[in-house]
C-alpha cells in the first residue's frame, strides 16, 4: 500500500509537471531592444518564442534596458512596473554552448502585478512563463505599448524593433582622472584632439584595468564642451566565431579647460571582472561621438573636430585574454 501511495504522488506530479510545461522555440528574427541587438544562441537567458508572440526575459538587468522594475516576495509574488532610476550599466550572462532551438518552458504559478493591477496567468491567452528560474514576459502589444509605453515594431528586415525613449543610457557619474604636461607625442597624424584606449592587461592585476587618454594638440588652451553625446564601454566574449555582448556601461567623458601640451587621464571604474571572472578571450571596445565640441581661450566660436582620425597610434578597442 506504501508503494502504491508512494507511485500515486510520482504520477500525479509528473502529470501536473507535464500540464504545465509548453514547448518555446529561440526567435528566427532580429530582436532589437532600445537600440542593443545581441544573439539568443549563446545566451544564458535568450528571448523565447511562444504562441508565435516574443518573450523577454525579466533578468534584472534586461528589464532596466527597457525602463522596468521587477520586484518579488514570498509573500506578494511578482510586481512588475515602470523603472524611474538612472540606467547606466548592463550584464548579461552567457554560456560557451548553444542553446537548442526548441526547449521546455513553465507557466508561472503564483501572484503577479503589472503596474499595481493582478494578472491571472491561468486565463492569459500569453501567460507569463518560468524558464531557467527567470519569469518570460510576452511582448504583446497590450503589455508593451499600453502597460509600459514602448514603441512597437515588426517587419522581414528589421524584426521586432522595441524602443522606450524614458529608459535613456545615460550615466550620472562625474568625469574624474588626472590632468598633467606631456612631453613628446608620436602617432597621431593630423589631429589637434587625440584620445587613445589602452585596456591596461599589462599593469599586472590579472584582468583588464581600462582607460582613456585625452591630449590637447592644438596649441592653445581649449574649452570642451560635454554636450557631444553619450560615451559607452563595452565587453564582447569570444567564443569560437561570434562576439557576445556581456557588460555595457555608459562613462563619463572630460570636459572644460584644457591647456595646451597637456592630457587627461582616467580609469573606467569596470565593475565586470568583480563577479563575472571566465577564462577566455574578450574584446575591450570604446563606443564615441563622431565630434569634440570646443571653443579656445577668449573666443565665443565653437570649433568641431573629429573624434577618430588618421592616426596610427590611436585605437578604440583590445583584445584581451583572461585566464
Amino acid at each position: 500500500m506504501l508503494l502504491t501511495m508512494i507511485l500515486l504522488v510520482i504520477v500525479t506530479t509528473q502529470t501536473a509537471f507535464a500540464a504545465n510545461t509548453v514547448k518555446v522555440t529561440l526567435p528566427s528574427f532580429s530582436v532589437t531592444l532600445n537600440g542593443q541587438t545581441t544573439s539568443n544562441e549563446y545566451s544564458k537567458f535568450p528571448l523565447l518564442v511562444y504562441k508565435d508572440i516574443t518573450y523577454f526575459p525579466m533578468t534584472y538587468y534586461d528589464c532596466r534596458l527597457l525602463g522596468l522594475r521587477t520586484e518579488w516576495t514570498a509573500e506578494a509574488g511578482l510586481d512588475i512596473g515602470k523603472n524611474e532610476n538612472a540606467f547606466y550599466e548592463y550584464v548579461r550572462e552567457t554560456q560557451t554552448f548553444k542553446n537548442a532551438k526548441t526547449q521546455s518552458a513553465q507557466i508561472a504559478t503564483g501572484k503577479i502585478r503589472v503596474n499595481g493591477k493582478n494578472i491571472d496567468n491561468t486565463k492569459e491567452q500569453y501567460p507569463l512563463l518560468l524558464f531557467r528560474d527567470v519569469t518570460y514576459f510576452p511582448l504583446t502589444w497590450r503589455f508593451a505599448v499600453e502597460e509600459f509605453g514602448w514603441a512597437y515594431t515588426f517587419d522581414a528586415q528589421n524584426g521586432l524593433v522595441i524602443t522606450n525613449p524614458t529608459a535613456a543610457f545615460e550615466t550620472p557619474e562625474v568625469w574624474s582622472g588626472n590632468v598633467s604636461e606631456w612631453g613628446s607625442l608620436m602617432g597621431t597624424g593630423d589631429m589637434t584632439i587625440f584620445c587613445s584606449f589602452d585596456g591596461g592587461t599589462g599593469l599586472g592585476s590579472g584582468t583588464p584595468n581600462p582607460h582613456l587618454s585625452l591630449y590637447n594638440i592644438t596649441g592653445e588652451t581649449i574649452d570642451l564642451s560635454s554636450d557631444i553625446g553619450q560615451w559607452e564601454y563595452r565587453i564582447y566574449h569570444l567564443i569560437g566565431s561570434r562576439e557576445e555582448l556581456v557588460y555595457r556601461k555608459a562613462i563619463p567623458f572630460y570636459s572644460g579647460e584644457l591647456a595646451a601640451q597637456n592630457y587627461a587621464y582616467w580609469s573606467i571604474a569596470d565593475t565586470y571582472w568583480k563577479g563575472h571572472i571566465a577564462p577566455g578571450n574578450y574584446r575591450l571596445v570604446v563606443i564615441h561621438p563622431e565630434q569634440y565640441a570646443y571653443r579656445t581661450a577668449g573666443s565665443q566660436q565653437t570649433v568641431f573636430a573629429p573624434i577618430a582620425g588618421n592616426a596610427y597610434a590611436q585605437k578604440f578597442f583590445e583584445i584581451v585574454t583572461v585566464k
